[in-house]
């Protein structure tokens, strides 16, 4: 069987349980890479969870392998997030709510 390859977007508190569960229990999906406004924490749970890649959003997005962007960033950055992921042909699971306005 295929692995669904995901990148996370957000490594701050919620990431753990996130990448416990993922890279643990999972045996359908595979987290390749992980961003973070501040590379350091992405580097840090890259490390703790055995994931091969840290790296922005930017990159995150562009790479080709990643069909799935789990975003766990603050709910201000939702929509936008969200909006580039969809952008770049990636599907997206999100952490509520998905934009902070109903015009978004």
């Amino acid at each position: 069987m295929r692995k669904v390859k995901i990148g996370i977007i957000g490594c701050g508190t919620i990431s753990g349980i996130y990448l416990s569960n993922l890279t643990r229990l999972f045996h359908q999906v595979e987290v390749t890479a992980l961003a973070d406004m501040f590379v350091e924490k992405a580097q840090e749970a890259a490390a703790r969870y055995g994931v091969a890649k840290a790296c922005s959003t930017a990159e995150i997005l562009q790479d080709p392998d990643i069909e799935i962007i789990v975003n766990l960033t603050i709910p201000a950055a939702h929509f936008e997030i969200n909006m580039a992921a969809l952008a770049a042909g990636k599907h997206v699971y999100c952490e509520k709510p998905l934009a902070m306005t109903f015009a978004e």
